[in-house]
């Protein structure tokens, strides 16, 4: 994964959770059974769905035009789940998830009824990621829904608050996707007005326990030596983009020099250990060689002694 993102600013962190959902995307896996209660063991099939469609309908009188949803796939071929990560807190919101919604039902999750011989329509599993910490944001969006017979439905999205998660609670739950937004929570202290500002020795101490989520992570087979690299590449990309002025610049290079010796990627990797393999085949050359003069050197004492045995004899 490349370190750098070269995207706009302003959609660095969804597209954090979409590089994510797209080189491991088991890591929802976690998310799901946090919000959803669904377990789903190592290996159940994903895909991912197109979140492209067009606006046409939504907009009759408008040129025609397309809009995105976050992350749409399909789990186990069956379940259905649509993600949106969101900074602001918007009402709206609401509206734009029932919208895509009922595009994701229409184009994907419609069936023939069993019962009645018609068709059915199932709604995605959804829900809104909020990576920044605001304590405005809501548990989950509402919308009473009244429809043309009067019948009335609540439809509810529940919503994860990031920065609600202790790092403790983070590592339990196995929820790492959410390591390269932890250090959106110290952002509030790079504010000049703020009485007490960010140290060095808080970001130190809070990039040293993130590494060792990612470390025990690995080490619990949870990750792959690649996807840790890929969560430290998207840590550190998430760093550049906090501590973007120059005036933190000292806090850029922190988190730099902490995370730096830890990016290996699989090239480096790969000639890192060819150049092991031949300093210790060197070094092996070299024992033999010794070894070889040492053999030399006993043969060569042996065959003097017995030269000198023979010239001793009478």
């Amino acid at each position: 994964m490349s370190e750098n993102l070269n995207i706009d600013c302003t959609k660095l962190w969804d597209e954090i959770l979409k590089a994510i959902v797209d080189v491991m995307p088991e890591q929802l896996f976690p998310l799901f059974k946090e919000v959803y209660g669904k377990d789903y063991p190592k290996g159940t099939p994903i895909t991912i769905l197109s979140t492209e469609y067009s606006t046409y309908q939504e907009s009759p009188d408008a040129p025609p035009g397309s809009r995105l949803t976050d992350i749409t796939l399909l789990v186990g071929g069956t379940d259905c789940y649509h993600i949106e990560c969101q900074m602001r807190n918007e009402k709206e919101m609401v509206i734009r998830m029932v919208a895509y919604d009922l595009h994701v039902a229409m184009r994907y999750m419609v069936s023939e009824d069993q019962t009645s011989g018609g068709l059915v329509m199932h709604f995605p599993r959804s829900t809104v990621i909020y990576p920044e910490q605001n304590r405005n944001l809501p548990e989950d969006l509402r919308c009473r829904i009244i429809f043309q017979d009067g019948s009335e439905h609540i439809y509810q999205i529940p919503t994860v608050r990031i920065q609600s998660y202790s790092l403790q609670e983070i590592r339990e739950k196995h929820l790492t996707l959410f390591t390269p937004y932890v250090l959106l929570r110290l952002r509030p202290k790079l504010n000049p007005k703020r009485k007490h500002k960010l140290t060095k020795k808080e970001l130190t101490e809070l990039v040293e326990e993130i590494i060792l989520v990612l470390k025990k992570e690995l080490s619990d087979g949870y990750l792959t030596e690649r996807e840790f690299d890929d969560y430290i590449n998207l840590f550190r990309t998430a760093a550049n983009r906090i501590f973007k002025s120059a005036k933190h610049a000292k806090f850029r290079k922190e988190v730099d020099h902490m995370t730096k010796p830890l990016i290996e990627l699989p090239s480096v990797r790969e000639k890192r250990l060819r150049a092991e393999i031949a300093e210790k085949d060197f070094a092996l050359a070299e024992k033999d060689s010794a070894l070889a003069e040492k053999d030399a050197e006993v043969a060569r004492l042996k065959d003097m002694l017995v030269k000198h045995h023979i010239a001793m004899a009478p």
